[in-house]
């Protein structure tokens, strides 16, 4: 081998080896661009937890100023009615099929 052809190739295993950390170590460029995908990923679940905030402060407010807030929940969470209301429960009854014996309650004797 000629020694320019070796100094060369010399040259050139010297600029890879500085060129490795730029590239590969945490700090180079792959690890840049995994530390904007992070930072994107956070940015996107701090936007959703701030919404959830203002729902929640929203939510505060509205229970704070009046009372139809809780009576909305006393309602659909609690299942409670009001003093002057009345509740009519409707129950539908089974069809009578044509067929007597398939109307057998479950459970009772088997003729």
């Amino acid at each position: 081998m000629k020694p320019k052809t070796a100094g060369i190739l010399l040259a050139c295993l010297a600029l890879a080896g500085l060129q490795y950390p730029l590239w590969f170590a945490d700090d180079g460029l792959l690890g840049m661009l995994r530390a904007r995908q992070e930072l994107a990923e956070q940015e996107k679940e701090n936007a959703a937890l701030r919404e959830r905030n203002r729902r929640l402060v929203a939510e505060v407010q509205s229970l704070k100023e009046g009372d139809e807030e809780i009576e909305r929940l006393a309602r659909s969470e609690l299942g409670m009615i009001g003093r002057d209301e009345k509740i009519y429960l409707l129950v539908e009854e089974a069809a009578e099929s044509e067929d007597p014996g398939q109307a057998r309650p479950s459970g009772g004797p088997r003729e």
